[in-house]
């Protein structure tokens, strides 16, 4: 598939999230109680539809086989979980649940972002081009956003208490970054980075 034609899914993909947002808020598809009402099938297939139409080029331009489904199954997971189940009524496991969809729903959002800003900004060709590095410089934004979401719960989040994760979180990045990689496989200055691509 070209990535003329993966893009051209990003239409469609913000159609399927304006019909998310419409449901949610002005159809209030969170307060029908029929599992299978016609507005709440139709939900749950947006629910699918849009993670899935904005997340899989993304991982087709940049080379990770399975991140469509993985970003697909975490934004489905969430959205239904906050659409249809009270806060009032979580118990611990169910917190525990929003917490790791939570995190996988932040790290999908910040793994293509990482992947452009090492791309943009680091000089080793071969971090530019490491998808294992914006992974898991996703997985560490994801793991900020659900410390400070555990944080806020149990109510001592402070602005000095999320500065000081996000320092910590920020060197254990740079730590990770200044392991000296040995030398680049044979071709490697012929690779040619998915953002490069007409």
């Amino acid at each position: 598939m070209s990535k003329r034609l993966l893009l051209g899914l990003w239409s469609p993909a913000l159609a399927a999230w304006a019909g998310v947002v419409y449901l949610l808020i002005e159809i209030e598809v969170g307060a029908v109680a029929d599992p299978i009402h016609p507005s709440r099938l139709l939900y749950y297939a947006l629910c699918i539809a849009a993670p899935l139409l904005t997340f899989e080029p993304i991982g087709r331009i940049v080379g990770l086989r399975f991140y469509g489904a993985e970003a697909t199954v975490f934004w489905a997971g969430l959205l239904t979980l906050f659409t249809f189940v009270s806060p009032n009524n979580l118990a611990v496991s169910a917190y525990l649940l929003f917490m790791l969809l939570l995190f996988g729903a932040a790290s999908a959002v910040f793994l293509p972002i990482g992947y452009a800003a090492g791309f943009k900004l680091l000089t080793l060709k071969i971090h530019k081009h490491d998808v294992g590095r914006a992974r898991r410089e996703g997985y560490l934004a994801g793991l900020f956003i659900v410390l400070s979401a555990a944080m806020n719960l149990g109510g001592f989040y402070s602005l000095m208490n999320g500065l000081l994760l996000f320092v910590i979180l920020v060197l254990a990045e740079s730590f990770a970054l200044s392991h000296k990689p040995g030398l680049e496989p044979a071709g490697a200055d012929l690779a040619t980075s998915p953002l490069e691509l007409g």
